[in-house]
C-alpha cells in the first residue's frame, strides 16, 4: 500500500517537471531562432514586451538579473519611454540592434543567476538552466560591442551610471537620478503589489526575500558541483572583461 501511494505522489511530480522543462525549452529555443522568434509572444497580454522599430529602449537579460528592477527604475524616471523588456531572449537585442534602438543587456554571476531561477521553479532541470544561461550570453557575444552591458552590481546600486553609459553610446537623453532608500523602497513596494495581484508565492517575487534564501541554499550544492557551471562562468568574466 505504501508503495502505491507513493507512486501517486511521484506521478504528477514527474508530469509537471516534464511539462515545466518542455515549456522552458521551448521557449529558450524560440528565443534564439530568427524565425520562431516572429511567433513570440504567443499571448496577447505579453505582446508589449517584445521589441518593434517603435521602442525607445530595449531592456534584457537572463532571468533574475534585477531586470525587473531595472525596468521599473527605468520607468520611473522615464515614464513616457516605451521599454520592450522582459522577454529574456537574446533575438530581442540582436532585433534591437538592427532596429537601431538602445539596447542594455543586464548579466549577472552564473550561480546567483541560476541558483534564483532554479528558486522560482525547482521542476526546472539544473543543467538545463546552466545550458540557457550559456547559450543566452554564446548568442550575444558577437555583437556585445554594440549594447552596454551592465554587470548585477551597477544595475542595482548604480543604475543611474548604467543611464548615462546608455546615453553616451546612443546620443539619447534619458533621465535618472541616483537611487534612493525611499526610491527603492516604493520600486520593491511595486513588485511585490505585482505578484500579490498576479496571486503568486512569495518566493516568485524579484526582490530578495527570506523564502527565496530559505529554497536557494537547497539548490547551492547542487549547482557548485556541475561541471556545466564553470563553462558559464568563463563566458560571464569574459563579458566583464570586455
Amino acid at each position: 500500500m505504501p508503495l502505491v501511494q507513493s507512486s501517486s505522489r511521484l506521478q504528477p511530480m514527474l508530469a509537471r517537471r516534464l511539462i515545466k522543462n518542455t515549456k522552458y525549452r521551448t521557449g529558450h529555443m524560440m528565443g534564439r531562432h530568427q524565425l520562431l522568434f516572429r511567433m513570440l509572444p504567443l499571448s496577447e497580454r505579453n505582446r508589449w514586451k517584445k521589441v518593434t522599430p517603435e521602442k525607445d529602449i530595449c531592456i534584457e537579460g537572463f532571468p533574475r538579473s534585477a531586470n525587473s528592477f531595472f525596468a521599473r527604475a527605468f520607468r520611473i524616471y522615464n515614464p513616457t519611454a516605451k521599454a520592450a523588456h522582459h522577454m529574456h531572449a537574446p533575438l530581442q537585442v540582436i532585433k534591437a540592434i538592427e532596429y537601431g534602438i538602445p539596447c542594455v543587456v543586464l548579466i549577472r554571476n552564473p550561480i546567483d543567476a541560476i541558483a534564483s531561477v532554479l528558486v522560482v521553479d525547482r521542476a526546472l532541470s539544473t543543467q538545463f538552466a546552466i545550458q540557457s544561461y550559456i547559450n543566452f550570453y554564446k548568442r550575444i557575444w558577437p555583437v556585445r560591442t554594440k549594447v552596454v552591458i551592465s554587470n548585477f552590481q551597477d544595475t542595482t546600486k548604480r543604475p543611474h551610471q548604467v543611464v548615462k553609459r546608455i546615453n553616451q553610446c546612443y546620443g539619447t537623453s534619458f533621465h535618472m537620478e541616483p537611487i534612493t532608500p525611499e526610491v527603492r523602497d516604493t520600486i520593491f513596494s511595486q513588485l511585490q503589489k505585482a505578484q500579490k495581484d498576479l496571486k503568486q508565492p512569495e518566493h516568485l517575487v524579484a526582490i530578495p526575500t527570506e523564502a527565496k534564501a530559505r529554497i536557494k541554499k537547497d539548490v547551492l550544492q547542487e549547482l557548485t558541483e556541475h561541471p556545466l557551471l564553470q563553462t558559464a562562468n568563463l563566458l560571464y568574466q569574459k563579458f566583464l572583461e570586455n
